[in-house]
């Protein structure tokens, strides 16, 4: 249960209150707040007579833990920290931040991925690494074979996910590059992540788009957007399976490490994930939307594209562009 300090603080130093009412919610938006935002069928009428803040408070006073947590992210899909004006962002991005901890205390499924973060590797652009499993008992690997083709990123992610800047940084250490500006250490990685995507026009666009729409506006706050990431590995290759796939999916389009273990994985969609031999295959399609489902289910978010978007390269950067604009604010990313 939230604790009574937690209820005021949320109130008074989040939202703010304005001659005893809520700030940004009236009578009506109050009563439409609960469906819209929080997807609770809540009829404030109930909680009457009050003011907006008397009855929000009494509301969260009497709701269960998962309630409580649906309302806690309710608020900050209606009151992002981006909508407050920019002398006070720090101090509302303290209490958010503060607030997501205490939103997966009520609600632990809210928590993400589970497990520890171990290693990510991506951007292969060459023949598939052979990977060993050195120690089983704490999921040390090494690859073997073919580590010159792909990319392996192995620090401590940080509660704020893993940020575009911080890959930079471990890129920069990687290759010895400190004696670079930093406009070319990030070039020099934005060109290599980019080798593993190219032959895939439209994977290019929406990674292209990315850093052009949201790094000026984002710079060191901007999540890495990382392509090609092996989220499963078997350690043969069709050819020896002689096309047997024993895992759907080894390899995600994309991945996003987003704050508080919200991990968000987009893929596009070309026929091959639909289709054989130019057929539509209800057993392609299957497996995809299985794999889906499991993914979900350990905590991962997945969004598709279809490749037929990515027809007009003008009209695909502008719904990109969307689409992660109201990604960020699903994800309070300001």
């Amino acid at each position: 249960m939230l604790k009574q300090s937690e209820i005021y603080r949320l109130v008074n130093d989040y939202i703010g209150v304005s001659k005893g009412y809520l700030n940004g919610f009236s009578y009506r938006t109050h009563y439409e707040f609960y469906p819209y935002y929080c997807d609770l069928e809540i009829d404030v009428a109930d909680y009457e007579p009050g003011t907006t803040r008397e009855k929000f408070i009494r509301i969260l006073e009497e709701s269960n833990p998962l309630v409580q947590a649906k309302i806690l992210k309710g608020v900050f899909k209606k009151i992002p920290v981006s909508a407050f004006e920019e002398q006070d962002r720090e101090r509302k991005q303290e209490l958010y931040d503060e607030y997501q901890v205490i939103i997966a205390r009520l609600d632990p499924k809210t928590q993400g991925v589970s497990g520890d973060f171990k290693n990510l590797i991506f951007a292969a652009n060459g023949p598939k690494p052979e990977i060993v499993l050195v120690n089983a008992t704490t999921n040390e690997i090494r690859i073997v074979k073919n580590e010159e083709y792909c990319l392996v990123y192995d620090r401590p992610l940080t509660e704020k996910g893993l940020l575009w800047e911080e890959l930079v940084d471990w890129w920069c250490d990687r290759e010895n590059l400190q004696s670079q500006n930093r406009s070319e250490q990030r070039h020099g990685l934005f060109n290599r992540l980019l080798t593993s995507i190219e032959d895939n026009e439209p994977e290019k666009v929406l990674f292209r788009t990315y850093y052009k729409f949201f790094f000026e506006e984002f710079v060191d706050r901007l999540p890495a957007l990382i392509p090609q990431v092996y989220l499963h590995y078997d350690p043969y290759t069709w050819k020896y399976l002689k096309d047997e796939k024993r895992l759907v999916r080894q390899r995600m389009d994309f991945l996003l490490l987003l704050p508080y273990g919200k991990n968000v994985v987009i893929e596009i969609d070309g026929r091959q994930h639909y289709s054989e031999n130019g057929q539509s295959s209800p057993h392609l399609y299957a497996e995809m939307v299985a794999e889906d489902r499991r993914l979900k289910l350990t905590g991962y978010e997945v969004y598709r594209f279809g490749g037929y978007e990515f027809l007009d390269p003008e009209k695909a950067q502008e719904k990109v562009g969307v689409f992660f604009s109201e990604l960020f604010k699903l994800y309070a990313i300001s």
